[in-house]
């Protein structure tokens, strides 16, 4: 008892400081393929849809792409949903299709508002041969002049066509043809003048008669509201009388096998009639008397109907309200005599939009389309598949990411991977037949039973023993192509361990299996025979797969047995469906001793009335139960109970009144004890709605802490090894975030109090609440859920340490951050409440450098950075300097300039400590609003780095590069004002970085806590930051103004890095790199054009007429590309360029410096290129190229492939070494001949070109004819 008190004692103190942050939330970082940009069906409404002899569905409508692919407007499917790739259109149609028939011979005729399909003029009707090329047999260019809305067809392939349409080509056709089988208008078909508004729907009847409707009111001036029949040849037919007809338009109608006509529309009265939207008719036009639809549909559209076999009819249309006062939603099924079918249900349906279209399969599915979203709270864009119950086929319209079916187990394994095992064929969209291992991210371990077919039914449950090997069971019979009866053991890496020998194994399905502490394995099912030996359902086995003899169960269960858990004391429960074990008593759950024979002490009496499907064990050996039963021991207990040791109900279980309806499929103990149930519930618990998750406290109250919902069952959950929790099931939104049949969640599952020199449990890690009762002082790097700080205490972490919370920080106390220390979150929506230190130190500086700095800290006052600085020295940029009051508040991310200390000296740098005092920020922040061609200084607003590539890419209105000022060179008097006698901005880019001085550091992409830096606006906007930049690694920000040393290059970037220094400390540095999405144009994302801040020397590259200090280019990388280099100085001396970095990709490449001037080439990989200069701008000068044979001539090199061509002032030279120029030719960029000479001389100067920064083709005739090209830049 003593234990049971302490452990209560624990649980109390965990929720009286329980934070607050909502629990439960989706982890995004998990198989972001499954993101809800793709999948999940047509993109826009579906109108039409038409059933294949083999099952196919070809779909038509407005929408643009299905799955993410672009399909503009029609699509054929497979039943399953899944697109049919030998359905190729070859083409596109170019706008909406309303109407589809299939002809007897396959060919489908397409009828809408389109004009044109594959760029050929069909003017809105067409047909297409089967694989969904033009059948170019049927023409009709001339075609018609409106929509098309509907088709039906005649026996020999004709059709009747209606819509809005006057015409067929130059013919009078008044919403109404007849096309023969060639495309061309049956001439001999004579309507008068027709139909005088549209006509919606036609149905040709099996004598051959034509019935229309729509919104006419007279048909060849007969007054025809809205409803008519025809002969065949065009005539109307008097037999068919409505009389008055419908007081509005009909939208749809159907007919039976004898005749009657079931119609639909926004009518409510027929010929005098109160019908209110429906109607059924006899052959001749009266309203059948026999058909109840009694008031009819109470408000809205009826859109569609459709009649089965059996008389059955299907509607549907945007109608709520109530037909014959019970209440409706968008779709109905109908006996043959109107009645509501009390069977059918499909709970929510379409949701809040309509019904367009059905169809029926041969099998009895339905089709349903429209402009709805989702259905029954299913993903399930525009079209869903449904039984005659109304059950939605969650399969159908796999949207090809995450699993295509059902996930019923998942196993976590050490690496943060983790096996998934259930009925699906797919993981996003690639083969993983019922089984899979996912990387950390949630994506395929492409590495797992590469090339072998795994399991040819469903997994249902899959055990790891101590060795790593995996035991799988289910309703298979083969993996991987070997036999085993439903049940297998398979290697780490996916193979089949032909070792584990268990005979012919189980005649039925396997649903349940455990492993002991001696590795023996608990195997139960619906099994009545297991290696040819007859059992009840329940067998041991010994590791090796053989039958463990001294198991003994007597006659075993009478019925499934669902669920198998194993006590501490190695005693085994089991639950499931049976009613005896061994022919004793037992409903529905029973315990067994270690040799298999009941537990007599385990009371369970008169049981639970319904099935188990999980049970599971508190820290105090108490058994928490779930299924879909109602009582235990006849005491009303609601699809949850716990149970005490001895198999007694544990009357201090809160649960209440329990689930309302649906079943509890999967439970697990958290190390708290707190409780997470699973399942197809979806009413309430204890009266709160709840829907398929939620997680209790250990006593059996809701936790309020843990908040998710998921739109359909779930069958598995299991916590990773850092504490998160991974679900599967049926659903395809979790929360009302897209994830289909697998999510990993974010949840606290533990806590830990520092008190008194220890831990109460254990140190902190991952998925622990940690609460500091006393100080502690040195903390180092941490991954927790939460952190709270009792009041007057304070809490250190060391430098170069981060502690990463899922969670909020709290607390009355105060968390010190060493400098480069960080507090890194991930979840945008937590609002911290603790107060921090946050310690930054800046390289050394003098009292009149200035540096920029930022607030990682709400509501920090701007004079407290630097309490010595004079007043008048704190400055905002927003496209100007502005002289900010010391008193006011920094802005959360906006940057400011601030000098040194006043008491600093003026010559001698040293180091700065700032501290920054308040509560840290998170989440997202929107910074300052941006005007285009304007710099501003923007800043890290929170206490960790941030990544300056996604900070780029989420606020792409931003020039692609920013700028870090390092104050590194020296300052001069200058009249009554100090000035740098150089900038010195560092600059950083999606390509990579460059260095502001010789010796200085290149940005790697990240920029610290308290650091501010400036940008350039290209568009409007309003600077944006979240928790989606925020790094949390412990080695990210050490230092101000960048991170770390630069990166060692990598075999993914292809970038050199080029210096250019003066002999007396002149410098810049400049970066050229190769991206896949850059061009050979301008590209703000990679290029960053030169400011010329240096006073001494500027050094760039040269493109489109502009200076660059950092430009890409596009990929393919060519060794003939050229890139021409300028500089300008201000001082007359010596000068080096030098190769002072390069990416792996460059190691067995060639790096040349061309000197046209000198006619020199050196190769930078081998030694530095010095050269004298004069004061001035030299923009034809140099040439960067990448030859890749040489010729030495004295110390520098010549190309040796005996041609060069190279600029010289605003001339071109062409020198050949071994063999004179016959004729000479060049094109420009567009391929067009701009200057063309003969000659016979080994040396042309081209010189009546004009420079335009453009590249130029050297087309060069050699003696003998053969033809040498290069490349330049001029």
């Amino acid at each position: 008892m003593k234990k049971l008190v302490v452990v209560a004692v624990f649980a109390c103190c965990l929720f009286s400081k329980s934070t607050q942050a909502q629990q439960g939330k989706i982890d995004p970082t998990f198989n972001t393929y499954d993101n809800g940009l793709i999948g999940d069906g047509f993109d826009n409404t579906v109108r039409a849809i038409a059933l294949q002899a083999d099952g196919n569905l070809i779909v038509g409508g407005d929408f643009l792409n299905f799955n993410g692919g672009s399909f503009p407007y029609l699509q054929r499917i497979n039943p399953d949903g899944e697109i049919d790739t030998g359905f190729n259109l070859n083409g596109n149609f170019n706008n909406k299709v309303y109407a589809i028939a299939i002809q007897p011979n396959g060919k489908i005729i397409v009828g809408g508002s389109f004009t044109a399909f594959s760029g050929n003029s069909v003017n809105r009707l067409v047909r297409l041969n089967q694989d969904g090329s033009l059948d170019a047999a049927f023409s009709t260019a001339s075609g018609l002049n409106n929509i098309v809305y509907d088709i039906d067809l005649y026996p020999d392939g004709s059709a009747i066509v209606v819509g809005s349409f006057t015409k067929f080509g130059d013919s009078t056709a008044s919403r109404i043809a007849k096309i023969l089988p060639d495309g061309t208008l049956d001439a001999s078909f004579s309507t008068g003048v027709g139909a005088n508004s549209l006509i919606e729907k036609v149905i040709i009847q099996p004598d051959g008669k034509i019935i229309l409707a729509g919104t006419f009111t007279k048909f060849n001036n007969q007054n025809k509201n809205s409803m008519v029949r025809l002969n065949q040849d065009g005539s109307i037919d008097d037999g068919f009388n409505i009389g008055d007809g419908f007081d509005n338009k009909v939208t749809a109608f159907d007919l039976q096998t004898d005749g009657k006509i079931v119609v639909v529309g926004t009518f409510l009265h027929y010929n005098g009639v109160a019908v209110n939207r429906m109607v059924r008719l006899l052959p001749d036009g009266m309203i059948d008397s026999g058909f109840q639809s009694g008031s009819g549909f109470g408000d809205d559209t009826l859109y569609t109907v459709k009649i089965d076999d059996n008389g059955n009819i299907m509607v549907g249309g945007a109608f709520t309200g109530s037909y014959k006062g019970i209440a409706v939603n968008r779709l109905v099924f109908l006996n043959p005599d109107g009645t509501l079918k009390s069977d059918f249900d499909i709970g929510a349906g379409p949701a809040s939009s309509s019904v367009l279209t059905l169809a029926k399969s041969a099998d009895d599915f339905w089709f349903v389309g429209g402009s709805f979203s989702a259905f029954e709270g299913q993903n399930q864009g525009r079209l869903a598949k449904i039984d005659s119950g109304g059950v939605l086929d969650v399969g159908f319209l796999t949207p090809g990411v995450g699993f295509d079916n059902s996930v019923l187990k998942i196993l976590p394994l050490e690496n943060e991977e983790c096996m998934v095992f259930g009925s699906f064929s797919k993981f996003n969209n690639h083969p993983s037949s019922r089984i899979a291992r996912l990387l950390e991210d949630g994506s395929s371990d492409s590495n797992f039973n590469v090339g072998n077919s795994g399991a040819n039914n469903t997994i249902r449950n899959a055990v790891q023993q101590k060795d790593g090997k995996i035991i799988i069971a289910g309703n298979f019979t083969t993996y991987n192509g070997n036999l085993c009866s439903r049940l297998a053991r398979i290697l780490p890496n996916g193979d089949f361990d032909a070792t584990f020998d268990t005979g012919t194994a189980a005649n039925s399905i396997v649903y349940a299996l455990a492993i002991q502490p001696d590795q023996k394995i608990i195997v139960a099912g619906n099994f009545t025979k297991f290696n040819n030996q007859t059992v009840g359902r329940i067998v041991r086995l010994m590791p090796d797969g053989s039958t463990d003899t001294s198991f003994n169960t007597g006659l075993g269960a009478d019925a499934i047995i669902d669920v198998i858990a194993i006590q501490q004391d190695g005693k085994i429960l089991a639950g499931g469906r049976f009613s005896t074990f061994n022919g004793v008593l037992s409903p529905h759950i029973v315990r067994l001793n270690a040799d298999g024979t009941i537990d007599t002490d385990f009371a369970v009496g008169a049981g639970f009335d319904k099935n188990v499907y999980a049970i599971a064990f508190q820290s105090d050996d108490k058994i928490i139960v779930g299924g879909s039963f109602l009582t235990y021991k006849g005491v009303l207990q609601k699809r949850i109970t716990r149970l005490l040791p001895n198999g007694n109900l544990d009357l201090s279980f809160e649960s209440g009144s329990g689930f309302s309806k649906g079943d509890v499929r999967a439970i697990l103990i958290q190390p708290n004890d707190r409780i997470l149930v699973g399942g197809t519930f979806s009413g309430t618990f204890n009266g709160v709605q709840s829907f398929r998750i939620l997680r209790t406290l250990s006593t059996g109250a809701r936790d309020t802490a843990f908040e998710s919902y998921l739109n359909s069952t779930l069958f598995a959950m299991t916590l990773t090894t850092n504490q998160k929790l991974l679900i599967g099931g049926n659903f395809n939104s979790v929360s009302g975030s897209a994830k289909h049949r697998i999510a990993r969640l974010y949840l606290c599952t533990d806590g830990t109090t520092w008190s008194h020199n220890s831990w109460s449990r254990g140190f902190p890690s991952a998925g622990k609440e940690l609460y500091f009762e006393d100080d502690y002082a040195s903390l180092t790097t941490t991954n927790a859920c939460s952190c709270a700080i009792d009041s007057g205490k304070i809490v250190t972490l060391l430098a170069d340490n981060s502690l990463s919370l899922t969670y909020n920080y709290t607390g009355a106390g105060t968390l010190v951050l060493e400098n480069s220390a960080s507090l890194y979150q991930s979840d945008n929506d937590i609002t911290n409440t603790g107060m921090v230190h946050l310690k930054r130190i800046t390289p050394p500086i003098r009292r009149l450098d200035y540096t920029y700095w930022s607030s990682p800290v709400h509501d920090f006052k701007l004079g407290d950075v630097s309490p010595e600085t004079l007043p008048d020295k704190l400055l905002s940029f927003s496209g100007k300097w502005i002289y900010e009051d010391k008193e006011s508040s920094m802005k959360n991310a906006i940057g400011y300039a601030i000098r040194g200390p006043q008491s600093y000296s003026t010559t001698e740098a040293q180091t700065y400590t700032a501290v920054f005092k308040g509560v840290p920020n998170n989440g997202t922040i929107n910074g300052e609003t941006v005007s285009e061609g304007k710099k501003y200084l923007v800043g890290n607003p929170y206490p960790s780095a941030i990544d300056a590539d996604v900070f780029l890419q989420k606020n792409a209105f931003l020039g692609g590069t920013i700028k870090f000022w390092t104050h590194n060179t020296g300052i001069a008097p200058n009249g009554k004002f100090y000035v740098y006698s150089s900038d010195d901005y560092a600059a950083y880019n999606a390509l990579g970085g460059i260095k502001a001085q010789s010796g200085g550091e290149i940005p790697n992409g990240k920029v610290v806590s308290g650091q501010s830096f400036l940008v350039t606006a290209m568009a409007n906007g309003t600077v944006f930051f979240d928790n989606s930049m925020r790094i949390a690694a412990a080695d990210q920000n050490n230092q101000f103004f960048k991170t770390s040393k630069p990166n060692k290059a990598t075999s993914e970037k292809r970038r050199i890095w080029l210096n250019l220094d003066s002999n007396k400390g002149a410098f810049k540095q400049i970066l050229l790199g190769y991206a896949s999405d850059a061009s050979n144009g301008y590209d703000g994302k990679y290029d960053e054009p030169s400011a010329n801040t240096n006073a001494f020397v500027d050094f760039y590259s040269i493109n489109e007429g502009k200076n660059f200090v950092i430009q890409a280019r596009g990929l393919p990388f060519e060794t003939s590309d050229v890139i021409p280099l300028g500089y300008q100085t201000s001082v007359e001396e010596n000068f080096t360029i030098t190769l002072d970095q390069k990416d792996a990709f460059f190691e067995k490449k060639s790096v040349y410096l061309q000197d046209k001037k000198l006619n020199v080439i050196c190769n930078l990989k081998e030694k530095p290129y010095t050269f004298v200069s004069q004061k001035g701008i030299f923009n034809d000068r140099f040439v960067l190229r990448f030859a890749e044979k040489t010729l030495a001539i004295n110390t520098f090199e010549k190309t040796k492939n005996t041609l060069i061509i190279y600029q010289s002032q605003k001339e071109i030279i062409v020198e050949s070494f071994d063999f004179n120029i016959q004729k000479i030719l060049v094109y420009d960029g567009l391929g067009r001949l701009i200057f063309e000479q003969q000659t016979n001389q080994n040396k042309v100067v081209v010189s009546n070109l004009k420079p335009r920064n453009q590249v130029l083709i050297f087309k060069i005739k050699k003696e003998g004819g053969k033809i040498q090209t290069q490349k330049i830049v001029f």
